[in-house]
């Protein structure tokens, strides 16, 4: 794998546009492109000019990076990306997005802002949202474009009445980083923590607790309905302010730590240190792990769509496409590391045809391994069956390629040894009485000498009986010139060539069976691959839903708690509904329907194997994996 992406400063990787569109930046898209590594994507929000960028550079390990400002104008334009080794993971990029300050008076567009929050939600595994003082209500509706997000983002690309309840499955952790904060974590004269006091501020209000209209109410609890629904992991941070010094606060990205103040210091590595350790691998379809790649198409695929239309961006859609173009890749990229592979290790011809089985075996089991690790949601196995077809293809030019190594080297051979006799039968010496014993002397030391050579391969026996049956016509005339033999021996002469015949085409059926048992092992190892993934992929699945159901299992106590019965009851049926999709999951029919389809594919691809000859049985599948 290659090393982690270091970019030298942050780059636009969106870009917000004179006329109100966005566009992505291919300098960006290039260097995401390049990365191979799973990413960790950390999107930061908020208002304008509240210290977003100081956050970023301190994930990024530097003093200066993203521009910081020091002025009332909004430094921020689109996105801007840095990608750097992530510092606890290894093997994996930590990717940094700074957005746009939202409510900027020059862009003076709700929308803008909308559509930058939706976009850095769909691209992020963690999302912080930072914003100054307290989380009064002030700050909640200043997140109220949280409860739009269905206006503007499908998971479904069919209408489903529950699709808010599935959003939390895709949306990332959500980080609340609360700048300038003076106050104490107290709440009913107890100390609390920061998690505590974020979750107090998102319960909701009741119309009896207060005088204000009860439909304002109402609102306000959306925005907070909302935030407990996508945001199934929670977290809050509080910073005291950097310092008393207005004029250090002005140069932060060029002032030493010990001019800040202790505690925020210390607050600002604790941040950091929490999203190293909890912010995970941003994910595909809930378990498939992003790549650098996969998120450039992400960015190009949701900006042209959220940004630029003014249709919901689709989820589902999403995925399909990039497993479309990763599943390519898959077959591509596995089906090069095949041929790289059988080049390296090859040594033609092969002494024997066992040898180059095991090859090819080992080549094989190497190849698929590449493929089913990138390749993902190949619900109808069209790019396995591609792949499948095209190791075929080149494991059968190979054995030709053997093939033809050993027949260029064996006749080479035969054509050395059988110097003595060419020049014997030119000279005429074997007509005469007798000449045929001599013939046959002359034969056999050539067939002794041959058998003798080593590393003559997989066509040594067949090179060797064609020789031999290609001396028929001089042997029978030798043979008849031959006044010294019976009639008897001469009938048991020509007994001998019609058994070479047949030796030669049980040579030649021997052969074409190891190929149909390599073609059933192939068969085999592919099934069986794809019945362990697909085993994994669901015990994955099943977890995420639990995590869910635990979420949401929470939500639902603690609205029983408060005394809100129709909010409890929602989530009590949300859990109901995922328990459902959980035992649905543990189902055992998808082993035969699975098995099935392969096994028709595996027809189509290997034309030599059938149902019986692949040799995985159900009932062999079910005792391997115990289902």
């Amino acid at each position: 794998m290659k090393r982690a992406t270091r970019m030298e400063a942050p780059l636009c990787l969106v870009e917000n546009l004179e006329d109100g569109k966005f566009q992505v930046n291919p300098q960006a898209a290039d260097i995401l492109a390049k990365i191979s590594q799973p990413v960790v994507v950390v999107s930061i929000v908020g208002l304008y000019r509240t210290g977003k960028s100081y956050l970023m550079n301190k994930l990024a390990g530097v003093q200066r990076g993203f521009d910081l400002g020091a002025t009332v104008e909004a430094k921020t334009k689109g996105i801007w990306m840095w990608c750097v080794p992530h510092p606890t993971m290894e093997k994996h990029t930590l990717v940094l997005l700074d957005t746009e300050g939202l409510g900027d008076v020059q862009k003076g567009d709700k929308s803008n802002d909308l559509k930058i929050f939706c976009l850095a939600i769909l691209l992020s595994s963690a999302l912080v949202y930072n914003s100054k003082g307290a989380i009064d209500q002030d700050a909640i509706e200043k997140l109220r474009l949280v409860s739009e997000f269905a206006d503007l983002i499908k998971v479904k690309s069919k209408n489903n009445d529950d699709e808010e309840d599935k959003f939390s499955r895709h949306f990332p952790m959500f980080i609340w980083a609360l700048r300038d904060f003076t106050l104490k974590l107290e709440h009913n004269n107890k100390e609390i923590t920061e998690d505590e006091y974020l979750e107090n501020a998102l319960k909701l209000q009741k119309v009896e607790d207060t005088q204000e209209n009860p439909r304002r109410i109402k609102e306000r609890n959306a925005c907070r309905d909302c935030i407990r629904m996508y945001f199934k992991t929670r977290k809050c941070f509080v910073f005291d302010p950097p310092s008393a010094d207005k004029e250090i606060i002005q140069r932060m990205d060029e002032v030493a730590e010990e001019q800040l103040r202790p505690a925020f210091v210390a607050q600002a590595r604790k941040f950091c240190e929490y999203v190293f350790c909890h912010a995970e691998v941003k994910l595909l379809d809930q378990i498939h792990p992003v790549t650098g790649k996969m998120l450039g198409e992400l960015v190009k695929q949701y900006t042209e769509v959220l940004m630029n239309s003014n249709d919901a961006a689709c989820i589902e859609n999403v995925v399909v496409s990039i497993s479309e173009m990763e599943n390519q890749a898959a077959v591509r990229e596995a089906t090069e590391h095949y041929e790289k592979l059988m080049n390296e290790r090859r040594q033609f011809p092969t002494e024997t045809q066992e040898e180059f089985s095991i090859l090819t075996e080992q080549c094989e089991e190497e190849a698929l391994q590449v493929f089913m690790k990138r390749s993902f949601k190949d619900s109808e196995f069209q790019f396995h069956k591609e792949y499948m077809k095209n190791i075929e293809q080149k494991k059968n030019e190979y054995f030709e390629m053997n093939k033809m190594e050993s027949q260029r080297y064996c006749k080479r051979l035969i054509g050395e040894h059988c110097k003595e006799l060419d020049k014997a039968v030119e000279d005429g010496s074997y007509c005469s009485s007798g000449g045929y014993q001599k013939y046959q002397e002359a034969m056999r030391l050539i067939e002794e000498r041959y058998n003798k050579e080593p590393r003559k391969g997989i066509q040594a026996e067949v090179v060797l009986q064609d020789f031999i049956k290609s001396q028929e016509t001089l042997r029978f005339s030798i043979m008849k010139s031959d006044q010294t033999l019976t009639e008897q021996q001469k009938k048991a002469e020509e007994d001998k060539m019609a058994e070479i015949e047949k030796r030669i085409s049980e040579l030649k059926a021997s052969q074409e069976k190891k190929k149909a048992e390599d073609e059933k092992r192939s068969a085999e190892m592919n099934i069986t691959a794809l019945l362990e993934k697909t085993r994994e992929e669901k015990r994955q699945l099943q977890e995420k839903l639990e995590s869910v159901i635990q979420s949401k299992r929470r939500e639902q106590e603690l609205y029983q708690s408060q005394g809100n019965d129709d909010q409890a009851r929602m989530y009590m049926e949300q859990m109901n509904d995922l328990r459902q999709e959980k035992e649905q999951l543990k189902d055992s029919s998808w082993v035969s329907s699975l098995v099935s389809v392969v096994s028709y594919g595996a027809q189509l691809v290997l034309p030599g194997v059938c149902s019986v000859a692949l040799g995985v049985g159900k009932r062999f599948l079910r005792k391997w994996f115990r289902i």
